[in-house]
């Protein structure tokens, strides 16, 4: 179970603030695209442990959304790069092609961790 509270427009770097059942508190960004092909756009934010980037593809139809989930480190590595292979262009972000190996990787997120103890007492009863 998570914790999810959306950020007020003042709260630099992040949309979200997520805490899991055990305390464990992540961060994310999320950036929205309504067309594919078109670049993700957004800067290298100073190191924030546990920020995460949410993309999402908005489709036609809600059936036809599409999510890419990358950690900061990924996030600012794709920037990068494209900035390496781009230096004319002011732009800050990545190709929409860079993201695709990311799809669907919700396992990056943190995720509680069961607590083996209760586990330990639930099994004496």
């Amino acid at each position: 179970m998570f914790h999810v509270r959306l950020t007020d427009e003042n709260t630099p770097g992040f949309d979200l603030s997520v805490t899991t059942a055990t305390g464990e508190q992540f961060f994310v960004d999320v950036r929205g695209l309504a067309a594919a092909g078109t670049p993700w756009l957004g800067p290298i934010k100073p190191p924030r442990e546990n920020l995460f980037y949410i993309l999402v593809f908005v489709g036609a139809d809600r059936n036809d959304d599409r999510f890419f989930i990358l950690s900061q480190s990924e996030w600012d590595a794709l920037t990068e790069e494209y900035q390496r292979n781009h230096p004319n262009d002011p732009t800050s972000g990545f190709l929409w092609d860079a993201s695709l190996k990311h799809e669907g990787k919700w396992e990056k997120l943190p995720t509680p961790k069961p607590d083996k103890r209760r586990k330990k007492i639930r099994k004496k009863r």
